[in-house]
């Protein structure tokens, strides 16, 4: 049983570290995961050498497995503005925070037309979105907390959306959606989605360039030395309720533009 201080805003938090919650997806090698754009499924096999295989199921002495795996589309990763620069970047060195302070909202995607929202493309009649009007209603409660994390479950959300294949209609967000949550100071965004753009934007991953963007620009011109991230396929499971919480956003250091995470929030005590 361990407690940890945390000052916030000149207020002192205490957390308590058995109230922890896991909303990463487990990466389940050769087993369900989840899938983005009908991509192969992480595999794990084992290292295969002067014709013995490294697995102690098959007589070795220990085991010796090798991934091979998609970042973007089959589990829980974190991403950061080298997504979409030529020069990808090493998300190993941007995270130095341990704990930030996030807030927990729930949310239930709407028709398009039912908004009056704009999408950079045209957007189907029967496509759901996640609106401004949406996180605005949601977060405006908890303004007074200052949180620099904002994490977004969507509605339906069954234990098996941790392994679905994302192929066609996946909620999206709305580019209102992202301007509203810049303007909110957000510099880390955690959702239950595939990705924060509409599955099919003809390339132009506009709210990702909305999110690392120099926000005081209208024609949102990225910001090369954004250290904002966006943490894409988590799972929050219902027990998990709305509000403040920390979270410890843990990844391994990968020199590329996103590395699996696993995301941990800790409710405070």
């Amino acid at each position: 049983f361990k407690k940890i201080k945390v000052i916030h805003n000149m207020i002192e938090y205490n957390l308590d570290t058995n109230n922890v919650y896991d909303i990463s997806i487990p990466y389940n090698f050769n087993g369900n995961q989840p899938s983005f754009y009908n991509v192969n499924k992480g595999q794990l096999k084992y290292l295969e050498s002067d014709g013995l295989i490294y697995s102690v199921q098959n007589g070795a002495s220990c085991n010796v497995p090798e991934v091979n795996f998609n970042i973007h589309c089959t589990g829980t990763h974190t991403e950061f503005v080298g997504h979409i620069l030529k020069d990808s970047g090493d998300i190993g060195m941007l995270l130095k925070d341990l704990m930030i302070p996030a807030i927990l909202i729930t949310v239930n995607p709407v028709v398009f037309t039912s908004s009056n929202d704009t999408y950079h493309v045209d957007v189907n009649d029967d496509e759901y979105v996640i609106t401004k009007d949406l996180i605005k209603n949601k977060f405006i409660n908890w303004l007074n907390y200052e949180p620099q994390a904002l994490i977004i479950r969507t509605q339906p959300n069954p234990i098996n959306k941790r392994f679905y294949e994302y192929k066609q209609n996946v909620p999206f967000f709305t580019n209102d959606a992202l301007e509203y949550i810049v303007g909110k100071n957000i510099s880390h965004l955690i959702v239950d989605l595939p990705s924060i753009d509409r599955m099919k934007d003809g390339g132009q991953l506009k709210n990702h360039r909305i999110f690392w963007s120099n926000s005081d620009k209208l024609n949102f011109e990225i910001n090369i030395n954004s250290k904002n991230t966006i943490t894409e396929l988590s799972y929050i499971p219902d027990e998990i309720v709305d509000g403040f919480y920390f979270i410890n956003i843990q990844l391994p250091h990968f020199v590329c533009d996103a590395a699996p995470s696993r995301p941990l929030l800790y409710k405070i005590d």
